[in-house]
């Protein structure tokens, strides 16, 4: 659709903005230096709090759990264990045992860990919780090794217990991620799980996360879960979002997809804005209904592996023209005004289908842009209600149960499921719920 253009040439069209603006002496923020520290600056989930080496790269400081169970005493004969090992090792990580209660720092040493690795004997009642507990404490990123049977003396194995769920909830309110891989193994006769726990964060560079998956083999009856208290980034392309022809976009942009965020500067005015977008014509004439998108190009998928989906979204617009001009990039955090109201809506249609797509409030008259300096918006797309994507998903969730000699065990199923059920942890609550943000530097109204 091309309905400026129709009226005007781009070089007609250019001119006569260009003498609109000498007029009538609109400003705009041209300066956008400091919005990725603004960003970082007003954004709980862009900074990571667990401990690194100088490079500030993840998989430098990590610990190692094993439990002393036959998990690890049956592990040499597992083609997925024996592919991951020498990725473990090569994080020269801190190697704890767990042997019955007691949780012993062995090493620090490549050569020593691998020994010992290889020589792992049997030892009953390994202190699983202890372990995550210790994990939790420490900050530092992890990894544990364990069938996650957490047999007690006196008191049983803790078969249906959420036993770790107080743990895992303390990690992810902290603003972390924990993957969980679940491999089976035969033992005594029986089908158990071998899990794979990595405590880490998404924000961490080179993770241990990332070191796993890049060499973890391919194996269909492997699954894994992916704990965190927010969603996953967005999808966008390289250059970031679509805006509508109609907005001259220039072409300065940044494109942050670590941050889950980009920023643009529009050229048309918003009177333009109002006459060519949301009161936009086909090339028949006809209104189109709603107006034209403002921009597009944004998808949100959700994969099994995901703790979280939305179910609803919502947009949020903030005029933060005053406050970043005044942002000193050494300042501690900064709080957003209220959001300003009737600018933008989402197409109810396309999310239907995952597809993000933001238009003018059928409202929008201008009169919420009230910047002096310009109008420099931020846009946040914002889970406004999720849903649990794990406890109901069999091909996931089933995987996280076994039989023992013990009983049927799903300890580590519902000590995942009672966690993403709480819901002081799910985005909408947990003062994350940020899926993508847009700064966009416009002209004063």
């Amino acid at each position: 659709m091309n309905i400026i253009f129709s009226r005007f040439n781009v070089v007609g069209l250019l001119t006569l903005m260009v003498i609109t603006f000498a007029s009538c002496g609109a400003s705009r923020i041209d300066d956008l230096g400091k919005l990725k520290a603004f960003h970082y600056a007003t954004t709980k989930s862009s900074s990571n709090q667990l401990a690194t080496d100088k490079s500030k790269n993840g998989g430098t400081c990590v610990d190692l759990y094993i439990d002393y169970s036959d998990c690890m005493t049956t592990a040499a004969s597992s083609a997925y264990y024996q592919g991951v090992q020498p990725a473990i090792i090569a994080c020269n990580p801190n190697y704890y045992s767990i042997k019955g209660n007691i949780i012993t720092l062995e090493s620090n040493d490549k050569m020593k860990i691998h020994q010992l690795l290889n020589t792992i004997t049997n030892v009953d009642y390994s202190n699983i919780k202890g372990a995550v507990d210790s994990i939790v404490s420490k900050n530092r990123e992890a990894i544990l090794i364990t069938d996650g049977e957490f047999y007690q003396q006196y008191v049983g194995a803790n078969l249906n217990n959420p036993y770790l769920a107080d743990e895992f909830k303390k990690w992810l309110i902290a603003g972390h991620d924990i993957y969980v891989y679940s491999e089976p193994y035969i033992s005594d006769g029986f089908t158990k799980n071998r899990y794979y726990m990595l405590f880490t964060d998404h924000r961490l560079n080179n993770n241990i996360q990332q070191i796993f998956s890049r060499v973890a083999p391919q194996n269909a009856e492997v699954k894994m879960v992916h704990l965190y208290s927010g969603i996953p980034s967005a999808e966008v392309a390289e250059k970031g979002v679509i805006f509508n022809e109609q907005l001259l976009i220039t072409p300065d942009s940044e494109v942050c997809p670590a941050m889950s965020f980009e920023s643009h500067t529009m050229d048309a005015t918003w009177d333009d804005v109002y006459e060519y977008v949301l009161k936009a014509t086909d090339d028949n004439g006809n209104p189109i209904k709603g107006g034209d998108f403002f921009l597009k190009g944004i998808k949100v998928d959700v994969s099994e592996a995901d703790a979280y989906k939305p179910s609803e979204i919502e947009v949020k617009c903030y005029e933060i023209s005053d406050i970043y001009e005044s942002f000193d990039p050494n300042s501690p955090k900064v709080t957003l005004p209220q959001p300003i109201k009737s600018v933008f809506v989402l197409d109810k249609e396309a999310w239907k289908n995952d597809q993000v797509i933001l238009k003018l409030d059928p409202n929008f008259d201008g009169s919420t842009l009230t910047g002096t300096l310009g109008n420099l918006l931020r846009i946040d797309i914002c889970v406004k209600k999720s849903e649990e994507n794990f406890s109901e998903n069999d091909s996931i969730g089933g995987k996280f149960k076994f039989n023992s000699r013990w009983g049927y065990n799903t300890s580590v199923y519902e000590s995942l499921k009672q966690t993403l059920k709480d819901p002081s942890i799910n985005p909408e609550n947990s003062g994350d719920p940020v899926i993508y943000t847009i700064y966009l530097s416009t002209y004063t109204k």
